[in-house]
Protein backbone atom coordinates (compact mmCIF):
# COMPACT_ATOMS: atom_id res chain seq x y z
CA UNK A 1 0.00 0.00 0.00
CA UNK A 2 2.67 2.29 0.99
CA UNK A 3 4.61 1.64 -2.32
CA UNK A 4 1.46 2.53 -4.68
CA UNK A 5 1.17 5.57 -2.52
CA UNK A 6 4.68 6.33 -3.41
CA UNK A 7 3.89 6.14 -6.59
CA UNK A 8 1.30 7.86 -7.46
CA UNK A 9 2.63 10.64 -5.35
CA UNK A 10 5.55 10.37 -7.84
CA UNK A 11 3.68 10.29 -10.37
CA UNK A 12 1.68 13.40 -10.12
CA UNK A 13 4.44 15.59 -8.68
CA UNK A 14 5.24 18.70 -10.45
CA UNK A 15 8.42 18.60 -12.44
CA UNK A 16 9.58 21.32 -14.39
CA UNK A 17 8.67 20.18 -17.27
CA UNK A 18 4.58 20.18 -16.14
CA UNK A 19 5.02 23.50 -14.71
CA UNK A 20 6.82 24.91 -17.93
CA UNK A 21 3.76 22.73 -20.13
CA UNK A 22 1.02 24.67 -17.63
CA UNK A 23 2.64 27.83 -17.59
CA UNK A 24 2.74 27.73 -21.78
CA UNK A 25 -0.84 28.43 -21.95
CA UNK A 26 -0.74 31.76 -19.30
CA UNK A 27 2.57 33.28 -21.37
CA UNK A 28 0.77 33.08 -24.51
CA UNK A 29 -2.65 34.63 -23.42
CA UNK A 30 -0.38 37.17 -21.59
CA UNK A 31 1.32 38.06 -25.12
CA UNK A 32 -1.88 38.10 -26.66
CA UNK A 33 -3.49 40.27 -24.15
CA UNK A 34 -0.49 42.46 -24.86
CA UNK A 35 -0.43 42.80 -28.54
CA UNK A 36 -4.07 43.64 -28.44
CA UNK A 37 -3.11 46.67 -26.20
CA UNK A 38 -0.68 47.43 -28.72
CA UNK A 39 -3.06 47.33 -31.36
CA UNK A 40 -5.42 49.33 -29.42
CA UNK A 41 -3.13 52.30 -28.75
CA UNK A 42 -2.31 52.37 -32.70
CA UNK A 43 -5.43 52.63 -33.05
CA UNK A 44 -5.90 55.38 -30.67
CA UNK A 45 -2.45 57.26 -31.85
CA UNK A 46 -4.09 57.23 -35.16
CA UNK A 47 -7.50 58.53 -34.21
CA UNK A 48 -5.80 61.14 -32.24
CA UNK A 49 -3.46 61.86 -34.94
CA UNK A 50 -5.90 62.54 -37.94
CA UNK A 51 -8.13 64.79 -35.52
CA UNK A 52 -4.98 67.16 -34.86
CA UNK A 53 -4.05 67.32 -38.61
CA UNK A 54 -7.59 68.06 -39.67
CA UNK A 55 -7.74 70.83 -36.79
CA UNK A 56 -4.40 72.16 -38.07
CA UNK A 57 -5.90 72.15 -41.57
CA UNK A 58 -9.37 74.20 -40.55
CA UNK A 59 -6.76 76.57 -37.92
CA UNK A 60 -4.64 77.42 -41.23
CA UNK A 61 -7.55 77.59 -43.98
CA UNK A 62 -10.73 77.71 -42.79
CA UNK A 63 -13.63 74.54 -43.17
CA UNK A 64 -14.35 75.37 -46.56
CA UNK A 65 -10.74 74.65 -48.06
CA UNK A 66 -10.37 71.24 -45.66
CA UNK A 67 -14.21 69.86 -46.45
CA UNK A 68 -13.04 70.58 -50.36
CA UNK A 69 -9.76 68.30 -49.86
CA UNK A 70 -12.02 65.48 -48.11
CA UNK A 71 -14.59 65.07 -50.61
CA UNK A 72 -11.85 64.24 -52.90
CA UNK A 73 -10.13 60.96 -53.21
CA UNK A 74 -8.66 59.56 -50.04
CA UNK A 75 -4.86 59.87 -49.91
CA UNK A 76 -3.35 56.64 -48.30
CA UNK A 77 0.15 57.12 -48.73
CA UNK A 78 0.06 59.57 -46.17
CA UNK A 79 -1.53 57.79 -43.67
CA UNK A 80 1.34 54.76 -44.16
CA UNK A 81 4.09 57.50 -43.85
CA UNK A 82 2.78 59.29 -40.23
CA UNK A 83 3.52 55.46 -38.52
CA UNK A 84 5.66 52.84 -38.76
CA UNK A 85 4.18 49.65 -38.96
CA UNK A 86 4.50 46.67 -36.32
CA UNK A 87 4.71 43.38 -37.08
CA UNK A 88 3.24 41.33 -33.92
CA UNK A 89 3.93 37.52 -33.80
CA UNK A 90 3.02 35.07 -31.43
CA UNK A 91 5.47 32.35 -31.02
CA UNK A 92 3.36 29.05 -31.58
Amino acid sequence: MLNWLANLISHHAPTPEKQAERALSELRMGLFQAEQRVLDAQLQADYYRSRIAFCEQVAKGGIEQVSDRRRSPPQEAAVDTLRPSLKLTAAQ
